[in-house]
C-alpha cells in the first residue's frame, strides 16, 4: 500500500505547481537601491548596493580605491546607481546572472603620448572566433579615450600616432597592442582560467564564486572540449579532470564507457556518476549485449548528446560537491549546462563542422615467418604443411607452390597482415548550425546538428541527429520563465560482435598463407557457410560473420523541463521546475541461416532468424526550491536554500524471436513461420526528496556551506527506505584575510585558500530486490514458468557513503602560475551485494556487508609559461592517485573473497579479497613451483599446474589499479595560430592479454618465432622435475607455447598517449569584411594519434572485452587501435 501511495504522488506534486503557477503572488515588489552619500569610494558603494540586494561583484581589487563623488538616488535601479559613480572614471560594468563585473581603464602610462591622431577600427573575438561583446577598448594611459565593443565584437578608437591600444574582458587575458599606424586591428583575446573571481556552475546549477567553495570542482569549457571534434562527450571528457577514471570498450564507434570519479565504492558495479544536462538528470544507461560469447556493445546513452550545444561541463568530484543531489549522485556529477541565446542586434549564426578519416593504427604482434601445419614429432620430425589444420606450426614460408584449403594451388607465402587489411578507413563528418538572440529580458536559441560516421569495421555506420531549443523570458520583474527541448534520433547499423564469435577472434585465427581476399565468397550455392578450415562452429569465416549476422539499434530521445521564477525582493525567489527525460530504443539482430555445424536449436532454425527487442524508459522530476541570498552586514553575507523533488521512473521492455522467414532478408515478424522466444519486462520506481542549504560568508574570505537532505526511495523496504545525509564545507581565502589586516603575502603569491569539507550520503538498490517473484519464459515454442535463483532480501538497507576532503589552492606571479590540491577519504559500508546461499539459491542472496573505503590526491597545475604581444605558452597538468580498498566482505557469511567477471571462461579471474586492494587479477591456473620457485615439470616434460581455487586466489598475478594517472595539455598561441595537445597517461595497473594467449597457443603470436627450428622445432620447458632434477626433456614448439599460462600473458598497463593535437587558425575580420562571415576558424585535427610509451604485445593498454566491472583487465578481441585525423570549420554570420 506504501508502494503505491508513493507512485500517486507526482500527480499531487504536478497539481501543487500549476496552482503555484497560477496563484503568484504579484503583489511583491522588487526592492529598489537607496544611495545617499558625500564623496567616498568605489569599494564602499559596492558593499552598499550588496547589503541592499542579491548582486555580487567581481573585479580587481585596485578599483576598490577609486574615488566616487558625492551620489543622491532614492529608489533607483542598480543600473543608475552604476552610471552615477561611475561617471567620468573609465570604468565599465557588465551584469549577468546577478553578477556585475567591473572592467578597469587601461593601465598608466608614464610618457606622453605625441603624434597624429587617427581611427584605428577592429573586431575582437575569442579563441573560436565568437565575437566578444562589452570588451573594454582603451588608449594606454588616458582613461578618458576609450570605447567597448558593440554586439559583433567590433570598435572604433581615436588613437595617437605612437599610442598603444589596452583590451580587457572579465575572463580573458588583457592584451596591449600598438597600431603600428594601420587602420584595422583585429584582436583575438585568450580566455584567463586562471582568474581569481572564476564563477563555477554548482549543485543545482546555482554559479557560485569557486574561490568560496569548500570542496572540489572542475569544470570544463566548450572550447576545451570541441578542440578535436570529438562527437563523444565522455571521450572528450578522458584526460581532462583529475580523478576521472574511464573504462571504454574497444568495439568501435559510439561504445560504452563507464567513467568512475575516485575509484569503484561499490562492489555491484554502481559507480557511475549522475549525469544533469541544464538540471535534468540525464540516463547514461547501456543496452549493451556483450560478453566473452558474443553480443553487441550498443554504446552509452550519454552520445545522444551533442557536444556542440555544450558551454561547459562541471565535474562535481564525490558528495562532498554533489550531496545536494542525492542518493544517485553519491559517485559524483558530471553538470552539463548547454550555450543560450545572449543579447545582439539581429540573429547570432554559427556554423561548425568536422570532417575525419580514421585508420587502424597497432595490432597484435604477430609472426609473418610461419604458415599453417603441424610439427610432426614421429616421422618427419620437423615443421609439416596441412591445408587441413587450424594451427600454424608450418615450416617457413619459402613462396614454393602448394595446394590451398579450396582447391587451388599458388605461392606458399605471408598474405598480409589480417587484422589490418580487412578493416577500411572510416570516414565521419559532422555539421552543426545555431540560431540564437536576446533582449535585456528575453532570449532564445535554436540549433540542428547531424552527424553521419563510417567506422574502421566494414559496414558499421553511426548516425546522429539532434535538435534543441531553449528560451527563457521576463514576464514582468517579478515573475520570469525558463524552458527547454532537445530531441535526438541515434542509430546504428552492424556494430562488431564481441567475444569468440567477433571477426576479429576469427582474424586472429587464420595463417599467414591463407589469402583474406579467398574468404570473401562465405557461402556456396547450396548457402553453406565456406571457411578455411570448414564450416565449425568454433571457428567462422570473418566475412560471414560480417555479412550473415548483422545488427541495427535506434534510440529517439526526448528531454527538456519548463520552470518559472518568481522574485519576491531582489535576495529572495522561488522557483519551480518540472523535467524529463525520455527515450525509446529498437534493438534488432539477423542471422541469415547460412549453416554452420553447431548452431544453437538447428532443427528450430531451418532458413533465417531475427531477434527484436524495445524499451520505453521515462524519468520525470518537479522540484520546487527557496533560494535567498543577502547582504545582512558590511561583512557577513547568508545564502539559503530549501526545496523538494519527486522522482519517478518507468521503464518497459519486450522482446521477441521469431525463424524460418518466408522471404529471405525480409525482416518482418509477419514474414516469420516461427515464433522462437518472447519476453517482457519492466519496472517503476519513485523516490521523494526534501534537501536544504545555508551558505554563510564572512568578509568575502571566510565562507560556511551547510546542507542537508533526506530521500525516501520506493526499492528498500518501509522500514529501510528513508535515509538522511548532510554535509559541512569551508573555504578559507588566507590570501584576503591577511590583506585584510594589512599583512598581506609576499607579492609573488597571488592567491591562496585553504578548504576542508565533509559529506555522507545513501544509495538504494535497483527495484524488485526484496521479494521473490515468478516469471513465465517462452523458448522454442514452449512457455515455462521460471522462478528466481537469486534469495532476495526484504531487510535491505541503503549504502552509506561517508567522505572527507581536505584542499589547498594557490596562485603565483599575478596568476601565471597555479595549483590545487586536494586529499580525500571515503568510505562506504553496507553495501548491497550478493553472497552465495545454501538451495535452491544457486544465484545466491542479496544483503548488507562490505566495506570499501577510497583514500588519494588530486593534483592540477596550470600556468602561462611565456607571454608576450604576440605569443603564449600555457601548460596544464592533471594528477591522481587513488587506492580502492575492501575492508571486509561478508565475514559472518564465511565470505572472504569474490569475483566480477564470472560471466567468461577466461583463465583469469577479476575480484578482492578482504583486507586487500579491489580489482585483483587471479590464474585460475598456475605453474605448481617448489620452494624455491621454480616451476615443476611432469614426466612427459610439461609443466605441472595448481587449479585449486582455495590456493590461486591468495596468489593474484596483478592488479588493475594504477598508481597514477595524467594528463599534460600544452597550448601555444601565435597572433591567430593556436597549437595544442593533450598527452594522456597511466602508470602502474596490469592487463591480461587473452589475445596474445590464444595466438601463441595456435602458433601465430610473434614470441613463438623462437620455436626450435634449428632444432626440428623442439624445446625445453625450462624447469625442475618432481625430484629437483633440471629439465631436459624436449617437446615440440607446439606443446610448448601450448602450456604456457596466464601469468605469463600479464603486462604492465602503463602508456603514455598522444591524444589529441589540433592546430588552428582565426582568420581576422579584414580578411572577411567583404563577405557575410564575420568569424572564421580552421583547424587540423587528431585525435589518438600514437601511443609513446606502453608494453602490451600491439595491443592497447586501455581495451577492454566489454563494459563490466574491472572488464579493462583482460584484453580480447578488442578493435585494434586506431587514429583519427581531420579539419573543423567555425563560421560565425
Amino acid at each position: 500500500m506504501k508502494g503505491n501511495q508513493l507512485m500517486r504522488k507526482p500527480k499531487l506534486l504536478r497539481a501543487l505547481l500549476i496552482l503555484l503557477f497560477v496563484a503568484a503572488p504579484m503583489q511583491w515588489t522588487r526592492a529598489q537601491i537607496v544611495l545617499s552619500t558625500p564623496k567616498t569610494t568605489l569599494g564602499a558603494v559596492i558593499k552598499n548596493i550588496k547589503s541592499q540586494s542579491n548582486y555580487q561583484f567581481f573585479y580587481d581589487d585596485k578599483l576598490a580605491e577609486t574615488p566616487v563623488n558625492a551620489i543622491d538616488v532614492k529608489n533607483g535601479s542598480l543600473q543608475s546607481v552604476l552610471d552615477a559613480a561611475l561617471q567620468g572614471k573609465g570604468i565599465t560594468y557588465k551584469i549577468e546572472d546577478n553578477i556585475v563585473y567591473l572592467s578597469a581603464p587601461g593601465e598608466p602610462q608614464t610618457s606622453q603620448q605625441t603624434g597624429q591622431e587617427h581611427t584605428v577600427t577592429g573586431t575582437v573575438v575569442d579563441a573560436t572566433g565568437e565575437a566578444l561583446i562589452g570588451v573594454n577598448v582603451q588608449v594606454k594611459g588616458n582613461p578618458t579615450a576609450g570605447t567597448i565593443t558593440d554586439f559583433e565584437g567590433n570598435y572604433s578608437l581615436s588613437v595617437p600616432g605612437n599610442g598603444e591600444i589596452v583590451f580587457s574582458y572579465i575572463g580573458y587575458r588583457s592584451e596591449t597592442l600598438k597600431p603600428d599606424g594601420k587602420n584595422v586591428l583585429n584582436v583575438t583575446m585568450q580566455e584567463d582560467t586562471q582568474q581569481i573571481g572564476e564563477v563555477v556552475v554548482t549543485a543545482l546549477g546555482i554559479k557560485r564564486e569557486k574561490k568560496m567553495l569548500g570542496y572540489a570542482v572542475q569544470e570544463l569549457k566548450s572550447d576545451e572540449l570541441n578542440k578535436t571534434g570529438d562527437p563523444s562527450v565522455t571521450s572528450a571528457l578522458q584526460g581532462k579532470v583529475a580523478g576521472l577514471q574511464m573504462n571504454t570498450s574497444a568495439t568501435g564507434l559510439g561504445g560504452s564507457t563507464k567513467i568512475t570519479i575516485r575509484g569503484n565504492s561499490s562492489l555491484t558495479d554502481n559507480n557511475q556518476p549522475l549525469w544533469i544536462v541544464d538540471g535534468v538528470p540525464f540516463s547514461d544507461t547501456s543496452t549493451s549485449s556483450a560478453s566473452r560469447y558474443g553480443g553487441v556493445d550498443r554504446g552509452s546513452a550519454s552520445m545522444d548528446i551533442n557536444p556542440d550545444d555544450i558551454e561547459s561541463i562541471s565535474v562535481l568530484k564525490g558528495p562532498n560537491a554533489a550531496a545536494l543531489y542525492g542518493s544517485r549522485a553519491g559517485n559524483g556529477v558530471i553538470l552539463i549546462t548547454t550555450k543560450k541565446g545572449s543579447k545582439k542586434d539581429g540573429f547570432g549564426i554559427r556554423y561548425s563542422g568536422n570532417f575525419t578519416w580514421t585508420a587502424i593504427g597497432e595490432t597484435l604482434d604477430m609472426q609473418r615467418r610461419y604458415g599453417q601445419g603441424h610439427i610432426d614429432t614421429k616421422d618427419a620430425k620437423t615443421a609439416v604443411y596441412d591445408k587441413t589444420d587450424s594451427g600454424s606450426w608450418g615450416p617457413v614460408l619459402d613462396g614454393s607452390m602448394k595446394e590451398a584449403w579450396n582447391g587451388e594451388t599458388y605461392a606458399y607465402s605471408n598474405y598480409g597482415d589480417k587484422l589490418k587489411d580487412y578493416f577500411d578507413t572510416g570516414f565521419s563528418h559532422t555539421h552543426n548550425v545555431s540560431i540564437s538572440n536576446g533582449t535585456e529580458k528575453s532570449h532564445f536559441r535554436t540549433s540542428f546538428g547531424y552527424s553521419d560516421n563510417d567506422g574502421v569495421f566494414p559496414t558499421e555506420s553511426l548516425s546522429r541527429v539532434n535538435a534543441d531549443l531553449n528560451a527563457g523570458t521576463e514576464l514582468n520583474k517579478w515573475v520570469s520563465m525558463d524552458g527547454k527541448i532537445s530531441l535526438s534520433r541515434t542509430k546504428a547499423d552492424n556494430r562488431p560482435l564481441y567475444g569468440d564469435y567477433g571477426a576479429i577472434s576469427q582474424l586472429m585465427r587464420i595463417p599467414n598463407n591463407v589469402r583474406l581476399d579467398d574468404l570473401k565468397q562465405y557461402s556456396d550455392e547450396t548457402h553453406a557457410h565456406v571457411n578455411w578450415t570448414g564450416p565449425t562452429a568454433s571457428i567462422r569465416n570473418p566475412y560471414y560473420v560480417l555479412h550473415q549476422r548483422q545488427n541495427s539499434d535506434e534510440r529517439w530521445r526526448a528531454f527538456g523541463y519548463y520552470s518559472m521564477k518568481i522574485n519576491f525582493t531582489d535576495w529572495l525567489h522561488l522557483s519551480a521546475k518540472y523535467a524529463f527525460d525520455y527515450y525509446r530504443t529498437r534493438v534488432q539482430s539477423t542471422n541469415a541461416g547460412d549453416g554452420i555445424n553447431g548452431e544453437a536449436n538447428t532443427s528450430m532454425i531451418t532458413n533465417d532468424s531475427m531477434d527484436r527487442s524495445e524499451e520505453n524508459f521515462f524519468e520525470s522530476n518537479a522540484e520546487v526550491i527557496l533560494m535567498g541570498d543577502r547582504q545582512l552586514t558590511d561583512n557577513f553575507r547568508l545564502g539559503f536554500n530549501v526545496g523538494g523533488n519527486f522522482m519517478y521512473q518507468r521503464s518497459e521492455t519486450l522482446g521477441v524471436g521469431v525463424g524460418n522467414m518466408v522471404d529471405k532478408g525480409n525482416w518482418m515478424l509477419n514474414a516469420a513461420n516461427l515464433l522462437r522466444t518472447g519476453s517482457e519486462d519492466g519496472y517503476k520506481r519513485a523516490m521523494n526528496s526534501v534537501f536544504g542549504s545555508v551558505q554563510m560568508a564572512w568578509k568575502e574570505y571566510l565562507s560556511l556551506d551547510l546542507t542537508a537532505r533526506n530521500d525516501w526511495s520506493s526499492t528498500l523496504p518501509s522500514g529501510n527506505n528513508s535515509f538522511f545525509y548532510p554535509s559541512a564545507n569551508l573555504s578559507f581565502v588566507v590570501s584576503d584575510f591577511l590583506r585584510s589586516i594589512d599583512k598581506p603575502l609576499p607579492s609573488w603569491v597571488t592567491f591562496a585558500k585553504a578548504r576542508l569539507s565533509a559529506a555522507q550520503v545513501g544509495k538504494d538498490t535497483s527495484p524488485y530486490q526484496l521479494y521473490n517473484t515468478y516469471s513465465f519464459k517462452f523458448d522454442n515454442g514452449v512457455l515455462t514458468p521460471t522462478k528466481d535463483n537469486v534469495k532476495m532480501n526484504d531487510q535491505l538497507k541503503p549504502e552509506i557513503a561517508t567522505s572527507y576532503e581536505a584542499g589547498l589552492d594557490m596562485k603565483f606571479l599575478n596568476n601565471r602560475l597555479g595549483f590545487d590540491f586536494t586529499y580525500y577519504y571515503s568510505k562506504t559500508k553496507n553495501q548491497i551485494m550478493k553472497v552465495p546461499a545454501a538451495a535452491p539459491w544457486s544465484g545466491g542472496q542479496w544483503v548488507n556487508a562490505g566495506m570499501v573505503t577510497n583514500q588519494g590526491v588530486e593534483f592540477m597545475l596550470y600556468s602561462t609559461l611565456v607571454e608576450t604581444k604576440d605569443f603564449a605558452f600555457d601548460l596544464n597538468v592533471n594528477m591522481a592517485h587513488n587506492v580502492s580498498k575492501v575492508k571486509e566482505l561478508a565475514p559472518e557469511e564465511n565470505v572472504n573473497y569474490m569475483f566480477f567477471n564470472g560471466d567468461g571462461n577466461f583463465p583469469v579471474k577479476v575480484g578482492t579479497r578482504a583486507g586487500h586492494k579491489l580489482g585483483e587479477i587471479y590464474a585460475t591456473s598456475l605453474y605448481k613451483r617448489n620452494e624455491n620457485g621454480d616451476i615443476i615439470v611432469n614426466e612427459n616434460g610439461l609443466p605441472m599446474t595448481v587449479t585449486n581455487e582455495s590456493e590461486y586466489v591468495n596468489k593474484p598475478i596483478g592488479n588493475i589499479q594504477p598508481k597514477l594517472t595524467m594528463s599534460v595539455s600544452p597550448t601555444f598561441t601565435y597572433k591567430g595560430i593556436t597549437l595544442s595537445a593533450l598527452f594522456d597517461m597511466k602508470f602502474g595497473g596490469d592487463i591480461f592479454s587473452y589475445s596474445e594467449m590464444l595466438a601463441t597457443g595456435n602458433g601465430l603470436a610473434k614470441r613463438t618465432l623462437n620455436r626450435g627450428e634449428e632444432n626440428n622445432y623442439m624445446m625445453v620447458f625450462p624447469g625442475v622435475t618432481e625430484s629437483g632434477e633440471v629439465n631436459t626433456k624436449q617437446v615440440s614448439a607446439s606443446e610448448y607455447y601450448g602450456s604456457l599460462q596466464a601469468e605469463d600473458f600479464i603486462y604492465d598497463a602503463s602508456f603514455i598517449k598522444l591524444k589529441e593535437l589540433s592546430i588552428g587558425y582565426s582568420f581576422p575580420s579584414s580578411m572577411l569584411k567583404k563577405t557575410p562571415v564575420n568569424s572564421l576558424n580552421v583547424s587540423f585535427v587528431a585525435r589518438n594519434l600514437c601511443y609513446l610509451m606502453k608494453h602490451t604485445p600491439g595491443t592497447s593498454p586501455e581495451g577492454g572485452y566489454d563494459t563490466t566491472m574491472f572488464s579493462q583487465a583482460i584484453d580480447y578481441a578488442s578493435l585494434p587501435f586506431t587514429r583519427t585525423f581531420g579539419i573543423s570549420i567555425n563560421l560565425g554570420f
